[in-house]
């Protein structure tokens, strides 16, 4: 019962539109209607400017980040592999209220801040450098933002899986995966989409 309820509070908090409503207040437009349509921090960003972003990202990653990390400090570690499964579905269900919000008739947004926000809890806050990184090495070498952040969730489990071999890690890393993947499943088809200092598109010809 108790894991059920904190899957419930971890739900809600994920479903929450932050952004929109960040979007709303300062800039009495609505997020959805620029860019790729997603509700979340980066259309804040490019709505509002810097502020709304800035705080869109920082509400965004909170809403999985403060109930997770709430819920592991209550729960514990989990004792047995049906505790493992609980442990997982709570570390999901920021994910899959944000990526299918009630709040916006089920049309979510691509659950990136709350993904991050999870593994930030569950890590003791270590994949919030290393998402930094990796975001940053992979976005300077090509533009597909799908694979960009597929490589980092590939690289979270190689880096964090050894630290902590719990199955809760895996099945939350495999279930995270499948819905990102999903969400930027429109984006897989254009591939690798390397910066032009890197193909030489921008060298002028003789």
């Amino acid at each position: 019962m108790e894991t059920l309820i904190w899957v419930a509070v971890c739900f809600l908090s994920g479903s929450v539109p932050w952004a929109v409503l960040i979007g709303e207040c300062f800039s009495k437009s609505d997020v959805r209607e620029i860019g790729d349509g997603n509700p979340g921090a980066a259309n804040a960003w490019k709505l509002g400017g810097w502020i709304p972003g800035f705080l869109s990202v920082v509400v965004e990653v909170g809403k999985s980040l403060v109930p997770v990390y709430i819920a592991l400090q209550i729960l514990g570690q989990p004792d047995g592999f049906v505790d493992q499964i609980g442990l997982a579905i709570i570390l999901l269900a920021p994910v899959l209220g944000h990526a299918w919000s009630p709040f916006l008739k089920f049309r979510g947004g691509k659950a990136l801040a709350v993904t991050w926000g999870s593994w930030i809890s569950i890590t003791g806050g270590m994949a919030f450098p290393v998402a930094l990184i990796i975001l940053g090495l992979i976005h300077i070498l090509q533009k597909n933002h799908a694979i960009t952040v597929t490589f980092c969730l590939v690289s979270f489990l190689i880096i964090f899986l050894p630290l902590n071999v719990q199955y809760y890690l895996i099945m939350f890393w495999v279930s995270n995966m499948v819905v990102v993947m999903y969400k930027h499943r429109e984006e897989y088809s254009k591939g690798l989409i390397f910066r032009d200092w890197i193909t030489g598109s921008n060298r002028r010809t003789d």
